[in-house]
């Protein structure tokens, strides 16, 4: 069922990967490895659902499925999440030696690469969008454009998804349901935020508006990581993890996840757009595993 439904989505992922491989510049010896290393990461079947709903957030403003002018931007949150993964799975974070399947960055090309690997993509991730700057030619264009730099790479730092981590660090052993639920905040929910509200400021939606999809973008973050435990936990239920899992019963954890999308629904139908993408995407990603 899942799997038929993202498949609803092919193009705009095919779209997404080859702009995706169109930032990568011709590499000579030297450089050959960290961009072996950057493409490993890239390639490893992630499923693009940030770039993703970036996209639809435009398209549900704009009205238009021209996306040459939010791709840089859709382009440059992919690059930032696989850079999180990399360093994530490194001995010093989660020590993880699998990522979907595969060994993880750290495991085929050394620690040493693995980092400069993740420094590559968030690097990379500026100069995709920076170029964009140029081709504006509306004032109003360029301020949105420059909007949304800030607020994709605030979502990335240590006011987003960094300070997540800084949490999973360093409140390990100390952990309760109200820091998890912090954690989940800045870790996973705040680049999803950034993706879902970067595709509105892109296509003009006005502050009020925003708002609104903070609140529907907030809510499906913190329903997707929810669920991702609880798969995570049905993979493999020795790995312990800073999860929710640890605090509340499945059972639990599911009606969680169902007033969150909720909410969400409640909040992205407010609004005076075609959202129904949206809606059903919101679907999609609280059913996976079902």
């Amino acid at each position: 069922m899942v799997m038929i439904c993202m498949n609803n989505y092919s193009e705009i992922i095919e779209l997404i990967n080859n702009s995706i491989y169109r930032s990568f510049t011709a590499a000579d010896e030297y450089q050959k490895k960290v961009y072996e290393s950057m493409s490993y990461s890239l390639s490893s079947g992630g499923k693009r659902v940030r770039p993703l709903l970036s996209l639809l957030a435009y398209k549900s403003v704009s009205g238009s499925e021209d996306f040459t002018k939010i791709l840089p931007f859709a382009t440059a949150i992919e690059l930032i999440h696989t850079y999180s993964l990399i360093h994530d799975d490194l001995p010093a974070m989660d020590n993880d030696d699998l990522r979907r399947g595969k060994p993880t960055n750290h495991k085929v090309y050394s620690e040493a690469i693995a980092i400069l690997a993740g420094d590559g993509l968030l690097n990379m991730s500026a100069e995709v969008m920076s170029r964009e700057l140029d081709k504006y030619d509306e004032m109003d264009e360029l301020k949105r454009a420059i909007k949304a730099m800030k607020y994709i790479f605030t979502a990335s730092g240590v006011h987003g998804m960094i300070g997540g981590q800084v949490i999973d660090m360093e409140y390990g052993y100390n952990m309760n349901l109200d820091i998890c639920e912090s954690m989940y905040k800045l870790k996973t929910a705040a680049l999803i935020k950034a993706a879902i509200v970067s595709g509105a400021i892109i296509a003009g939606a006005s502050d009020e508006e925003i708002a609104t999809f903070e609140e529907y973008a907030n809510c499906i973050g913190i329903a997707y990581q929810i669920r991702d435990d609880i798969l995570d936990l049905e993979a493999d239920s020795k790995k312990e993890k800073n999860t929710m899992v640890n605090f509340r019963s499945n059972d639990e954890l599911v009606s969680r996840i169902e007033g969150l999308t909720a909410r969400a629904q409640e909040q992205i139908n407010s609004l005076q757009y075609d959202t129904s993408e949206l809606q059903e995407f919101a679907k999609i990603l609280m059913n996976r595993g079902r």
